[in-house]
């Protein structure tokens, strides 16, 4: 074993073994609970899973909102969006926001904050203190 794998095996030790397991058996996040209304989608549980996200609900809604092509608004505690759309591709667009603005890509925790840097966004981590390059909602 040369110096370096010494020196890693020691590191490695030294850690606590939890730091090694995914966090994402804390981090869960209820499936899109929507119902159609003629020709208008209402999605229920909003509230919940942006508190669960720990994001603003305006930037969820613009992200979802765009990435099915319509317009949505915020109504008491749901929000609302023009055409009928099912549960599961809500539920796709939101895993899609989930992975790109939430998830930490070094360290996979949800512990990440959107910082914004002249004209650049940051997602940073406060669980491994990473800084990544994000596009703008």
């Amino acid at each position: 074993m040369n110096e370096y794998e010494k020196l890693l095996a020691r590191a490695r030790s030294q850690v606590p073994e939890d730091a090694f397991k995914k966090s994402g058996e804390r981090f869960k996040v209820p499936k899109v609970q929507l119902i159609v209304q003629g020709n208008r989608s209402i999605w229920q549980n909003f509230q919940e899973i942006i508190s669960i996200l720990n994001r603003p609900g305006k930037e969820v809604l613009k992200f979802v909102a765009g990435q099915l092509a319509t317009a949505g608004i915020f109504e008491g505690s749901a929000a609302i969006f023009n055409g009928k759309f099912s549960a599961e591709v809500v539920d796709e667009v939101l895993s899609r926001y989930i992975d790109s603005y939430v998830i930490c890509p070094v360290c996979t925790r949800p512990d990440t904050t959107i910082v914004k840097e002249g004209n650049a966004y940051y997602l940073h981590c406060s669980a491994c203190g990473a800084r990544t390059s994000i596009r703008p909602v």
